[in-house]
């Protein structure tokens, strides 16, 4: 897994701006729906994600200097949870209506 700053494309001493701002740029040029909606690029774009919920935090910003793969790992995984919860949870909604 490549590190957070590497995913944005800043370098470790980027201002806050300057992270929401290469944030911004690749979510525009990432978003799976501009790359056919195929489970990479959504596994791409939920690892965008985490990199920026890692660096825009300041606290796990630090903890991420002290251990990358550790941090970013474990966001990672959580926005992977989370987006497979709301896939199950629209598929319910869907499954109700259908009745």
């Amino acid at each position: 897994m490549a590190d957070a700053y590497q995913l944005l494309g800043v370098a470790r001493d980027a201002t806050d701006e300057a992270i929401r701002a290469a944030y911004r740029d690749r979510v525009k040029r990432m978003h799976p729906d501009r790359h056919g909606g195929t489970e990479a690029a959504h596994e791409a774009f939920l690892e965008l994600q985490a990199a920026y919920e890692v660096l825009s935090d300041p606290d796990r910003r630090a903890a991420h200097d002290l251990d990358p793969e550790g941090v970013l790992g474990t966001e990672v995984w959580v926005q992977r949870r989370k987006a497979q919860l709301k896939r199950r949870r629209a598929r319910l909604d869907r499954l109700y209506r259908e009745r």
